[in-house]
């Protein structure tokens, strides 16, 4: 085809349009297929499932394929007119990915404009209306970001291929196939993602050891030996903010995760900077995630281990809320050094692992360092020691990095590592065929209610019980949707204001002069203060979501009790959600407050001296350690939010299906063949093979 835009006077073949000419045939035609396009739905409305048509349909169907047969020779005509001058259709240029992506992104700002914020633009919302409406923009949100996530994920990686992979390496996946095919075929989209979730379950082999120890415990050494690799440097202090985790790979690799949410490779020499406090004092690079693949055999078959920065503090405190800290492994390792013994961190650690549900093996790490009678005399002292102040009795299993102790470290790795790496394995099979048994059930109640309309009671009750769950439904999906805005809102505050925590601290020391508690403060003392001034402020923040959450599974529950359903969310799986906050750390603040001069002097004097002597030592640096501290919290709240939603969603979609099925408000016209294959295909699912997880 000549190329637009040439001159009109150039020189032509008999019967040829010029340029300009040719372009207008190309557009006319084109503009006349595009309004073809625009008849063909108004013919095809009659099939929308659309309820806001724009048509009164009187064509009849057979009316409706004469006129489609009218539109096919049009375009065949179209297509004669461009090639009698040599053109045809330009190729497409645009995926069709890409535009549905860009319209759901116009939709997303639609309904961003449905919150009360915008709406009071048009009047006072009223406030029995708030929650519902919030609710609202959020239900529509989160199915719109369902189609976002498949289209960006799954047309990529094909789930049934994923399954198929599964089946062919030992995994007992039959059923959960079968409910895939069954979930695409009758369109139970509400689903989906419980089945993709299972999958990733299966797929996901690892079994998380954390470590956990004081600094110089010897966890780098130990884990170095363990590997047969020197990946981790020994011998300085670990950004205690940072944890590192170690994977299998073919080769070794380094990567690290800033503030920003931007993640890089990096040498091995730079990763072993990022990762200590000597290479990187203060953190200030804001690293918050580190990870190195290692071809080690011990990690071959699906061991992932994670050096903590240990509890600190945390430890000490043994607050309940310090769980959120805490990595989502699956055992964890406490290192006891031989050479320091047990010690109140170590047992605060150990107490927070028990809290949290996370078995826990104790090493004593450096036993090279006792003779043998000392060696038994100290595990005797530290099993005593637990149990009389944790209630548990404990095998305390001694190791060394030396290379003339790795008997030690190979026995213990055998004997009870990887023994617990097999349990752990065949426990998450067994809990996914429970769940995949629970989705089993769920599917053949959405297809008894599509099948059976007419006859089947209304899962939910009458139409006023329907109208309560969906109520509760779109209040839980409006307080879990906004958890996003209101962390992200906590913690601006906290790292814009630094004066906030200034503040807090001035009381706090003014308090214990006026008293006369104390009339000296040392700069580790203030630090610790500095430190927990901060993690109160973001516990707070973290307490009231975890609330929210917890509020969001009671009533998922027991509208699952009432619709007499058997998949209901697990506290425990949401538990898990709010767990590896980053955790904020600040270097010793070189500040002292002496109080004895000031003791006789009003309190409000007082606190006016040492606000002022807090502002200049510590301000500058506590609103730099904020800002970057407010960086990681902002990605952790962005990921976690997003999962909070979706395990709500999870389950609230399938269950507000189910009441719209059974009120005749999804799908529609005569249940098909297939259906009713379907279901008795599920029905027909033998007993005896899967009577685990029913």
């Amino acid at each position: 085809m000549p190329e637009f835009g040439q001159e009109i006077t150039e020189a032509r073949n008999q019967g040829e349009l010029n340029s300009a000419q040719q372009r207008r045939l190309y557009i006319t035609c084109s503009y006349i297929d595009k309004l073809l396009g625009e008849v063909e739905q108004v013919l095809h409305e009659t099939a929308s499932p659309s309820p806001f048509p724009r048509h009164i349909i009187d064509i009849t169907p057979a009316q409706a394929r004469v006129v489609e047969d009218h539109i096919r020779r049009i375009r065949e005509q179209l297509l004669r007119a461009l090639a009698w001058q040599l053109m045809k259709p330009e190729p497409p240029e645009i995926p069709a990915t890409r535009s549905v992506l860009t319209h759901l992104e116009f939709i997303d700002i639609a309904i961003e404009e449905l919150k009360p914020s915008y709406m009071r633009g048009s009047g006072a919302v009223p406030a029995d209306a708030v929650d519902e409406l919030t609710g609202v923009v959020h239900e529509l949100r989160s199915v719109v970001e369902s189609m976002q996530r498949y289209i960006r994920q799954e047309f990529g990686t094909n789930l049934q291929s994923r399954l198929e992979e599964l089946e062919q390496t030992g995994h007992d996946v039959g059923l959960l196939r079968e409910l895939e095919e069954i979930i695409t075929r009758n369109g139970l989209v509400e689903f989906r993602s419980r089945v993709g979730s299972l999958a990733h379950r299966l797929e996901d082999n690892n079994l998380e050891v954390a470590l956990f120890g004081r600094v110089s415990s010897g966890k780098s050494s130990l884990l170095n030996a363990l590997l047969g690799t020197n990946v981790l440097p020994v011998g300085v202090n670990p950004i205690t903010a940072v944890p590192t985790k170690l994977r299998y790979g073919s080769s070794l690799r380094a990567e690290v995760t800033f503030a920003t949410g931007r993640t890089e490779e990096v040498p091995l020499g730079e990763f072993a900077q990022l990762i200590t406090e000597q290479g990187n004092p203060g953190n200030v690079r804001s690293v918050v995630r580190a990870m190195a693949e290692v071809p080690s055999p011990r990690l071959k078959k699906g061991i992932l281990l994670v050096d903590t920065p240990g509890l600190g503090s945390l430890a000490r405190r043994g607050a309940a809320e310090t769980l959120a800290y805490l990595p989502a492994c699956d055992l964890a390792l406490v290192l006891i050094d031989a050479g320091v013994s047990l010690n109140d961190e170590d047992i605060g650690t150990l107490r927070l692992l028990y809290e949290g549900g996370i078995p826990a093996i104790v090493l004593l790490s450096k036993a090279d360092l006792l003779r043998e009678g000392d060696l038994h005399r100290v595990t005797e002292y530290i099993q005593a020691q637990l149990r009389d102040q944790l209630g548990i009795n404990t095998q305390i299993h001694p190791v060394s990095s030396l290379p003339q102790y790795s008997p030690l470290l190979d026995q213990f790795f055998e004997r009870e590592l990887y023994p617990r790496f097999e349990q752990a394995r065949s426990l998450r099979e067994a809990s996914v065929a429970r769940k995949i048994g629970a989705l089993r059930d769920s599917v053949i109640a959405a297809l008894e209610t599509s099948l059976h309309r007419e006859k089947r009671g209304r899962e939910g009750g009458n139409a006023m019980d329907a109208q309560d769950v969906e109520a509760r439904l779109r209040r839980i999906n409006g307080e879990i949707g906004e958890q996003r805005t209101l962390l992200s809102q906590a913690f601006f505050e906290l790292g814009e204001r630094p004066e906030t925590t200034v503040a807090e601290l001035a009381e706090m020391i003014t308090m214990r002069i006026t008293a006369g508690e104390k009339r000296h403060f040392t700069p580790f003392e203030i630090s610790e203060w500095t430190h927990d001034a901060v993690q109160r402020r973001v516990d707070q923040a973290i307490t009231q979501a975890r609330s929210s959450l917890m509020r969001a599974v009671d009533t998922l529950t027991e509208i699952a009790r009432q619709m007499s359903r058997s998949d209901v969310p697990s506290i425990e799986d949401a538990e898990l959600l709010l767990r590896e906050v980053p955790r904020f750390e600040i270097e010793v603040i070189p500040v002292k407050i002496y109080g004895a001069r000031w003791k006789w002097m009003g309190r409000s004097i007082v606190r006016g001296l040492v606000k002022n002597s807090l502002s200049e030592h510590l301000g500058p640096l506590l609103k730099e350690e904020l800002h970057k501290y407010e960086r990681a919290l902002d990605l952790w709240t962005e990921q976690t939010s997003r999962k909070m939603v979706a395990f709500v969603n999870s389950f609230a979609d399938a269950y507000r299906a189910q009441l719209n099925r059974a009120r005749g408000l999804s799908g529609g016209g005569e249940a098909s063949p297939e259906l009713a294959h379907d279901l008795a295909r599920l029905l027909r699912w033998s007993s005896e093979k899967h009577a685990d997880i029913r």
